[in-house]
């Protein structure tokens, strides 16, 4: 048995990927910057660990996880979250399953995405980089036909879609903190996840999220096909030689024209269909590839402190009771259900970090490990 490293313990996907990993016969270690009780809970998880928050305290990050590698020796080391900048600018090697900084940058930057997307020949969206309140007045398409958000951001917590021209007032890009202004698509959104290894995709699926706080990750989410957005990973996976996660969102139009809108190089929700299985894990590690199932998959504890308060609001609670009939949750699977309750220990501990900090609950998430394009020393 060999052992595996999995950082951003926090995150479900963390869980499903040590489940993956310990199903193909490995010890599973989880590191985070925060107490993962999910992950802790988890009977497939040899030891979590915890370690100092990057975006803080990278010197002592960088150490402590140096370390941690130096006492495991693990084969492989597989980044989850926005931690996966750190983690790639910590000088661990050939073992970190992400690509390298430059790379990610490009990736993750609103703007330097389109430019990226657009240079390879895909139909990603016209983009300008705005830097000011002259650059806002100077774009050469009206604001309603526009959406605004920051150059590096998540969860689409500040985005503005066709805002008016008093909504534009609110926001003051910078040099320093550039906004993204890309050209509208309408159509429908839908969501990618795969995984590449050295530039070829192992593990892909696209799927629509059926259930989302605000416009932020879905809790409930279903497998389609959708050849267009997979040939758009594979473009960008062979572009880059790249090894890692690589997500995107995109829009599909109504004449079927796929528009990649924003890359994330991190995991996201859509792991989860793919069950865990133990082919998930040695496809990431080079042997051979895996394919997601079908039907509904969702986040349990998030079903039921969401999207139950969701579906009475919105009047849709027949359809919230039959995606439930018809999924399976995702956290609290069978054989290791004692994740469950640590997600709700997880969500409770956010929760209070968002009250104290006034942030957004999801922003409260990633506060001590997200990236947003200042220098990492």
């Amino acid at each position: 048995m060999s052992t595996i490293l999995v950082t951003g313990a926090r995150a479900p996907v963390a869980v499903d990927l040590a489940r993956s990993f310990a199903a193909a016969g490995h010890w599973v270690h989880l590191a985070d910057s925060v107490t993962g009780w999910a992950a802790r809970l988890s009977r497939s998880v040899t030891a979590t660990h915890l370690l100092a928050p990057p975006r803080t305290d990278f010197p002592r990050f960088a150490a402590g996880l140096r370390d941690l590698v130096a006492r495991l020796d693990p084969v492989a080391i597989l980044p989850t979250c926005e931690e996966v900048f750190y983690v790639a600018a910590a000088g661990l090697g050939e073992r970190v399953l992400a690509p390298p900084s430059a790379v990610l940058r490009t990736l993750h930057s609103k703007i330097g995405f389109a430019c990226h997307a657009r240079g390879l020949g895909l139909a990603a969206p016209e983009t300008w980089r705005v830097e000011s309140r002259a650059d806002l007045g100077a774009l050469p398409v009206a604001p309603e036909a526009l959406v605004f958000k920051p150059d590096f951001s998540r969860f689409a917590t500040h985005t503005l879609i066709r805002p008016t021209r008093t909504q534009l007032d609110a926001i003051d890009p910078t040099p320093a903190m550039p906004w993204a202004a890309q050209r509208f698509v309408a159509g429908e959104e839908l969501c990618l996840w795969s995984f590449a290894r050295q530039g070829r995709l192992v593990a892909s699926v696209v799927y629509r999220p059926l259930w989302r706080h605000g416009r932020a990750a879905a809790y409930a989410f279903e497998a389609v096909e959708c050849p267009g957005g997979l040939a758009i990973a594979r473009t960008i996976a062979e572009a880059n030689s790249l090894t890692g996660h690589l997500s995107f969102d995109v829009i599909v139009t109504p004449d079927g024209t796929v528009v990649p809108i924003e890359c994330n190089p991190r995991a996201v929700s859509g792991l989860h269909l793919f069950d865990a299985r133990p082919e998930l894990a040695r496809a990431m590690l080079g042997e051979g590839g895996a394919h997601a199932v079908g039907g509904v998959r969702y986040l349990g504890p998030a079903m039921a402190l969401l999207g139950v308060p969701a579906a009475i609001a919105s009047g849709r609670v027949r359809a919230f009771a039959g995606d439930v009939r018809r999924g399976r949750d995702a956290v609290g699977r069978i054989g290791d259900r004692r994740p469950a309750i640590g997600a709700l220990i997880d969500a409770g501990r956010f929760g209070v970090r968002a009250l104290a900090t006034r942030r957004s609950p999801a922003g409260a998430t990633t506060d001590d490990i997200e990236w947003n394009g200042e220098p990492i020393a």
